[in-house]
């Protein structure tokens, strides 16, 4: 597989370099077909991971998409496509943030699901902000009032150790992880005021 590559201009804050991890997914069957080339009815007409793509190149100084390896030449040429790691493919998100961080070592991440279309430069700009105010927890994630959002989420430092063992063990729950860690939840409401715009499309019909 061709690896590709989009790095956005800008840097983190305070001189840091943060890599943004879109998480793609894969054929997403339960949906109908795959997610990240969805599209919102209206003139727009960007599909939910050019919108993805336009909200973290706010921040990122790279990107990185993780997708299933059925998906990876379905996008453009210009952007990095990391289907899983062998070992760990097909093993849902962490498989995906694990290799992200495998291939992108060290550093702090930004990691957004693509089927989250309605989150946009300004919300990502204000979860990247708010995460800066917490050096010492590995993850920074959001929490609405109603709803955890544990996938757009700041991991200030690579876990791709502890994420390969928990992959490798069968520990696929992204809740339990957090709870493990040292991990800071950000209120939603500081980000966006109206919390439907964090919904995650999981139908056509929505």
């Amino acid at each position: 597989m061709t690896q590709r590559r989009f790095d956005s201009a800008g840097d983190a804050p305070r001189g840091r370099t943060t890599t943004a991890i879109l998480l793609a997914g894969g054929l997403s069957r339960r949906f109908g077909s795959p997610k990240a080339f969805a599209r919102l009815d209206g003139p727009d007409g960007r599909m939910f991971y050019e919108r993805a793509l336009d909200a973290l190149g706010a921040v990122c100084g790279g990107i990185v998409v993780a997708a299933s390896a059925d998906l990876a030449d379905r996008f453009p040429p210009e952007l990095e496509v990391l289907p899983d790691l062998p070992h760990i493919a097909g093993k849902g998100p962490l498989a995906g943030i694990c290799t992200a961080m495998r291939r992108r070592p060290g550093g702090r991440y930004l990691v957004m699901p693509c089927d989250m279309p309605l989150v946009g430069p300004e919300q990502i700009r204000r979860l990247d902000e708010l995460a800066e105010d917490f050096e010492h927890a590995d993850v920074a994630a959001v929490r609405g009032a109603e709803a955890d959002i544990p996938l757009l989420s700041v991991w200030r430092r690579d876990l791709s150790d502890l994420l390969e063992d928990r992959i490798l063990g069968d520990r696929l729950g992204v809740m339990k992880l957090l709870s493990e860690l040292n991990t800071q939840w950000l209120d939603a409401g500081l980000i966006h005021t109206d919390e439907r715009v964090f919904r995650n499309f999981n139908t056509p019909r929505e």
